[in-house]
């Protein structure tokens, strides 16, 4: 195994090594993170109040539409007169079955087609 070695490289090593002789680097670098730091937790702060306010405007109509789908869901497509044939049959013998089964279907095509 020969020991060649690239003298830029060997240059560039010996640079690394020498000590700086002010504190202005190490100053610089570290105003240069707050900055960054700064920007950033600017950035969070503002996306989180646009977050916020969108929660804020768009809870009513979600609220809304989650109270009338939980209404509807449990609503019986056939009704039956015999309480256990009703109690038994309840999960598929609803819209919120309906939807389940359909979403099923949906899944078991999925992985039909992408596997």
């Amino acid at each position: 195994m020969t020991v060649d070695r690239d003298p830029n490289l060997e240059a560039l090593f010996a640079k690394a090594k020498q000590v700086a002789a002010d504190d202005g680097f190490t100053d610089g670098v570290m105003s240069r993170i707050d900055k960054l730091r700064k920007r950033s937790m600017i950035g969070w702060i503002g996306v989180g109040v646009v977050m916020v306010a969108l929660a804020w405007t768009v809870s009513s109509p979600v609220t809304h539409a989650v109270h009338l789908a939980t209404q509807l869901l449990p609503e019986s497509l056939v009704e039956l007169d015999d309480r256990w044939m009703a109690q038994l049959l309840a999960p598929v013998n609803s819209i919120a079955g309906l939807v389940g089964l359909g979403f099923l279907g949906l899944r078991l095509a999925y992985k039909k087609i992408f596997s």
